[in-house]
């Protein structure tokens, strides 16, 4: 009888036993890392918008509290100082030790994240900035010389524009100005004019401040402009004074 040898199977190709080739692996990396770079630009990006979110609630927050402080006392405080850790300085008020300082949350009753100098922190863990207004005599931090200037004459001299040339005034004759600098409130080595209008024009006790009156709030770019201001209107001031019996 005639016998039919089996068929002996085709052995397979070692290469393809032994799984991916380089040029599938590197195909297969190079997704991997686009896939794993969007989601970290994305988680980033959550971050940022969460974090300035935070601080414009702490901002309100601490508009609000100055205003009660206000109505309270007669009066604005001083800023705070490194020395006075979260105090107005001086005590009571009067002629400020600065005028560009930080928010004197231990005096204004606030409540949050303080630096190794007792100073307010924002999300990015900067202190936040704090100027008034030093016109008639420092009247608006001083007890009762608000009422005897009385409010035709007081004149507040802060402002914010929409740059550092101040080509458009956003808000004039300000008595407050309050400052975030940001997530890059420690870099002051690029060409940021408007960052350095802001809280760059000066160093006291190791801190950067601004140096005059003028102040800028812009459109947020990242890496650009990143600062967050925010302050308080005269109008509702004095309103919120003469409802305390504080003003005329």
């Amino acid at each position: 009888m005639l016998m039919i040898a089996p068929k002996r199977s085709k052995p397979r190709n070692r290469s393809a036993q032994a799984g991916f080739s380089l040029l599938e692996m590197a195909i297969v990396m190079v997704i991997i890392g686009l896939l794993l770079g969007g989601l970290l630009t994305s988680l980033g990006s959550t971050r940022e918008i969460n974090a300035r979110a935070d601080a414009e609630n702490q901002l309100n927050q601490i508009i609000e509290a100055l205003y009660g402080f206000a109505q309270a006392n007669g009066r604005l405080p001083c800023p705070s100082t490194v020395a006075s850790a979260g105090a107005e300085a001086p005590l009571g008020g009067g002629n400020c030790t600065q005028q560009h300082g930080f928010v004197p949350s231990e005096t204004l009753g606030l409540s949050g994240s303080v630096n190794a100098d007792g100073l307010l922190m924002d999300p990015w863990q900067g202190a936040y900035r704090y100027s008034v207004s030093t016109s008639n005599g420092n009247a608006f931090t001083t007890s009762n010389r608000m009422r005897t200037v009385t409010m035709a004459n007081l004149t507040p001299d802060l402002r914010v524009c929409n740059a550092a040339a101040c080509g458009t005034v956003t808000a004039d004759s300000l008595p407050v100005v309050v400052l975030s600098m940001g997530a890059d409130w420690a870099d002051f080595t690029g060409a940021d004019v408007d960052a350095t209008e802001n809280a760059g024009e000066t160093t006291i006790a190791g801190y950067r401040h601004g140096n005059d009156n003028d102040f800028v709030s812009s459109t947020y770019i990242e890496d650009v402009f990143d600062d967050m201001i925010s302050w308080m209107s005269p109008n509702i001031l004095f309103t919120r004074m003469i409802s305390a019996g504080q003003l005329p």
